[in-house]
């Protein structure tokens, strides 16, 4: 479903007029847009945030291949969306990298100097561009291929035929509830009870999706 239509779905709801046509651009940016409109618009976007943070959507997942230089222990992972990562493997040696802390790297472990295979990552805050950074123990003296199974949140949605990534049922209740408990027309009874429904929607999408990802706790060992 389009930024468009799940603005849209959730004026209906609200029986207000509709948005008839497509905008350019940022939907904050846009002439044609009314102020209220704009409003559900962000509206979306707060609850869309919250049902990403719910659950590992499928979606939501991607590959991140990194290739070491030799040298260096320092890498950027992201672009600057917020990512949960899932796995590591090093496709060089075909070997799982631990997530441990910089301390563990740094004075627990491994010293900073030491090299060799890298083992161990850990987070290394971010730069100015607010691109994730890594730290890699031992420091790698070769190329490696490295493949990062993460989970990485959707931007904002803006443009108007942007395509939503995860379930749209319970976006635009929960965004339905948020426009009604700003409105603040009924005391906040309809708006618990929308609230109430979209967190069911919630829970029924995440079951679905679930349901295709059972194996992944399982333990295949080849003999």
């Amino acid at each position: 479903m389009t930024y468009r239509e799940l603005i849209n779905q959730v004026l209906i709801r609200l029986r207000e007029d509709t948005i008839t046509s497509d905008w350019s651009g940022n939907i904050n940016d846009s002439g044609t847009i009314s102020a209220y409109h704009k409003v559900i618009g962000s509206l979306v976007n707060d609850s869309k945030r919250h049902v990403e943070e719910r659950h590992d959507w499928l979606n939501l997942r991607e590959t991140k291949d990194i290739n070491t230089v030799a040298g260096t222990k320092n890498y950027n992972l992201s672009s600057g969306q917020e990512i949960k990562i899932l796995d590591v493997i090093n496709h060089t040696t075909g070997l799982h990298l631990n997530q441990v802390s910089r301390v563990y790297i740094n004075s627990v472990k491994y010293p900073t100097d030491d090299t060799g295979e890298p083992l161990y990552y850990a987070f290394n805050g971010s730069d100015a561009s607010n691109n994730l950074k890594i730290d890699l123990s031992p420091v790698p003296t070769e190329v490696h291929t490295l493949s990062f199974d993460i989970i990485k949140h959707q931007d904002a949605l803006q443009a108007a035929a942007t395509v939503l990534k995860v379930p749209s049922q319970p976006v635009i209740l929960g965004a339905w509830a948020r426009a009604i408990a700003e409105r603040g027309e009924d005391g906040g009874t309809q708006s618990s009870l929308m609230a109430q429904e979209s967190s069911e929607a919630l829970k029924q999408a995440i079951m679905l999706d679930s349901g295709n990802t059972r194996y992944e706790t399982d333990w295949y060992v080849n003999v």
